[in-house]
Formats: C-alpha cells, sequence, structure tokens
C-alpha cells in the first residue's frame, strides 16, 4: 500500500547521482535559461505547499528558511549524534486500518477481485465502520472524466455496494479535468489521510482529511510524492506515535537535482490525536536539515534520520520530544 510507514531507521548506503555536466556554452546557456525561470517562479515559493515549478539546481540555502516546531510540544529539535542502540517494536494503533482492494466491472454490481489487472479492476480503499458511519470504499469513477467517489458499504462478509454519497472534495474542483484517489490510510477519530491526483491543467497532488461521520473533506495541503526511488511514487506515510496517536508525514516544494532524483523544501509532520483531532503540526523541517529517509518512535520521543542531497549530501540524525501533545 502507497502509505507504507518507514517503522524503523534505514541506514543509507551508496552516493547521491550528480547532475549530468553540459559542455562549455551549452553549459552557460542551460543555467541562464533555468535561472530565469526560478526568479520568473520565485514568488510561489513563498506559498505554502506549492513551490510552482521545480528548482533545477539544489541551493544549499532553503528558500523556506529554518525548520520550526509547534511551540505546543514545549521542545525543540535536537541535533544527535547516533541513533539509539536499540528502537522498540513499531507501536500497534488502537483503531482499524484501511485497506486496499480491488474491483472489476460497473457499480453498483461491480465484483471484488483477489488481485489487482492493469485495465481491467479499479483500486479501492476501505474504510472500516465505526461509531456512527456503516463500512466505506474509495475509489474512482470509470467515466473517462475521472472523479473521486464514496460508498457505503453492507457489513456482510462480502460487502456489497449499499449507497453512494456526495463528493464535495475541494472549492475548485469545478475547474479539475479529473481527480482520483491515490492512497489513503485510517487515522484517529474516524479520519483518513487521503492523498488526490488532480489534473488543472497539470497534474498536481493534494492531501486532503476525510471526516467519515460527518462526510466532509478538508484540504491539508498541495503535496509532492516522493519520487526519489521511483514508481509507484509515495505521497505520504504514516507512523503511530502511541495507540491513540498517528503521525503523518508529507514534503512539499519539489526540488530536481538530477532525472530521477529529489529533495523537498518542506518536510511536515503532523500529530492526530484525541488531543488534535484536526492535526497539529509539531514540526516544518526544512531543506537545510535535510528530508527524512527514516523515522520512529522511542517512548515519546521521536527519531528522524535525515539527508540533505543537494550538492555535497549531508546526513543528520535528530529527536524531538512530543510528551507534552501525546
Amino acid at each position: 500500500m502507497y502509505a507504507q510507514a518507514k517503522l524503523a531507521p534505514i541506514l543509507l548506503t551508496g552516493g547521491v547521482r550528480n547532475m549530468k555536466q553540459q559542455p562549455g556554452a551549452r553549459r552557460w546557456g542551460l543555467a541562464m535559461v533555468c535561472l530565469a525561470l526560478l526568479a520568473f517562479g520565485s514568488n510561489s515559493f513563498a506559498q505554502k505547499g506549492d513551490s510552482g515549478m521545480f528548482g533545477w539546481f539544489g541551493s544549499k540555502k532553503s528558500a523556506q528558511g529554518a525548520s520550526t516546531v509547534a511551540k505546543e510540544t514545549g521542545s525543540s529539535l535536537q541535533r544527535q549524534t547516533a541513533l539509539p542502540a536499540k528502537l522498540p517494536a513499531a507501536t500497534a494503533s488502537s483503531f482499524p486500518p484501511c485497506t486496499v482492494a480491488h474491483l472489476r466491472g460497473n457499480l453498483p454490481d461491480a465484483q471484488w477481485v483477489a488481485e489487482e489487472v492493469t485495465g481491467e479492476t479499479r483500486r479501492v480503499f476501505r474504510i472500516p465502520a465505526g461509531a456512527g458511519t456503516p463500512p466505506l470504499a474509495i475509489l474512482a469513477s470509470l467515466d473517462a472524466k475521472k472523479q473521486v467517489q464514496v460508498w457505503e458499504l453492507s457489513n456482510d462478509k462480502v460487502p456489497r455496494f449499499v449507497k453512494q454519497r456526495s463528493v464535495n472534495l475541494d472549492p475548485e474542483q469545478a475547474s479539475w479535468s479529473m481527480a482520483y484517489p491515490v492512497a489513503a490510510t485510517c487515522l484517529p477519530g474516524q479520519q483518513v489521510a487521503l492523498a488526490v491526483g488532480f489534473h488543472n491543467p497539470r497534474k498536481r497532488d493534494a492531501l486532503y482529511i476525510y471526516h467519515g461521520v460527518n462526510n466532509q473533506f478538508r484540504r491539508l495541503d498541495l503535496i509532492e510524492p516522493e519520487r526519489s526511488n521511483g514508481p509507484p511514487f509515495t505521497p505520504f506515510e504514516t507512523l503511530a506515535a502511541s495507540p491513540d496517536a498517528m503521525l503523518l508525514l508529507y514534503h512539499t516544494g519539489a526540488i530536481r537535482i538530477s532525472a530521477d532524483n529529489f529533495a523537498y523544501e518542506l518536510d511536515h509532520v503532523v500529530l492526530f490525536s484525541p488531543k488534535h483531532p484536526q492535526g497539529l503540526e509539531v514540526l516544518r523541517l526544512a531543506t537545510d536539515d535535510g528530508n527524512v529517509q527514516a523515522w520512529a518512535m522511542q517512548g515519546t520521543t521521536l527519531w528522524l534520520q535525515t539527508r540533505d542531497k543537494r550538492k555535497k549530501a549531508q546526513d543528520f540524525i535528530w529527536s524531538l520530544d512530543l510528551n507534552k501533545v501525546l
């Protein structure tokens, strides 16, 4: 599933691939064109979550400034020299997870199938039942102008599609040529983090919080999926901070380093818990402090292994005490 969390640190190996050098005048000509493009689009970098266009050269100075930590944590980001010798196993959530399934045919009479078949099936994100809401399915419509659909399911062993819900995804949705769900994961309080791809007219990605009880969508941010590991691209990741709290990690502001290698202006870590049902952005990590490569919880402390991949790569280890917000 796309929303697979890295629940334990992964030590980095190997070097960073550099951009190919251009000979003589061609190199300088390309540089001048790219600098002009960046100057033209510079205002976009001030908008949260929307870089406007890729930065073609990895500057060592972050356009978004320093990393920030939510004041509610009463803490600060601490630079560490090494990861703990032993990290505990990932915490299990107290609420049921979202799952991925596959359908063949037209709704409401489509058939569940065991495996995805390109061109024949649709991916479905299944949301378990909760207090005041039946089990749900989130998927894309079959027509050429794809749209996000939400269906209520029966509680049968093989669920039936009972009722289609109205979907008011975004105030700007009327101008989109298509929209479709990309990834989903369940959050505390019967909420769902849902990544949606849309075309307006170019392809973009946005992250929404969907509340199944009141059938409402709230845009959290425009996002940049992690592309460096190749498809399928990862729009966001989650990590259980406690049995009833979940951390959500996503990127904004893509910086292209080479054809298939990217850094990001900001990494966002948002906490969802009974204390913070709407989500609290506990950390906004600027590029100068690296992008998250792996993360894990030790008690109430979040550990991060990050890498600044621009030019000469640099690795960091950070910790952040979340005791006051958990």
